[in-house]
């Protein structure tokens, strides 16, 4: 049998949808934390296609000026992919992942 305290102040139950609220921020850092990773993935699939039609330019497959959308199309995803890149360099992001690895021990 357990003993309440008499001093205590009794709390009333906080309803769920205020459950949520109770921790200030949180929510906040998982939408930053989600929009990073949907940023890094967005910005890699940017990169990947753009290297990948340089790759058939390169052997033959696609020739730029006949393909003049496909090209700027390219060109363009190799933009979004480069500006995303100096972003990461510039705030110093691109080494996170490096010393995270390192002190892990992977």
């Amino acid at each position: 049998m357990a003993y309440d305290d008499p001093t205590a102040i009794p709390q009333t139950p906080v309803p769920a949808g205020e459950r949520r609220r109770a921790r200030p921020g949180r929510r906040d850092e998982d939408r930053q934390r989600r929009f990073r990773d949907i940023m890094a993935t967005v910005l890699a699939f940017c990169g990947g296609l753009a290297v990948l039609y340089l790759f058939f330019a390169a052997i033959g497959t696609v020739k730029l000026k006949d393909a003049l959308v496909a090209t700027a199309i390219a060109v363009a995803l190799a933009v979004v992919w480069l500006i995303g890149a100096y972003q990461r360099w510039r705030s110093g992001a691109i080494f996170i992942t490096r010393r995270d690895r390192e002190r892990r021990g992977f």
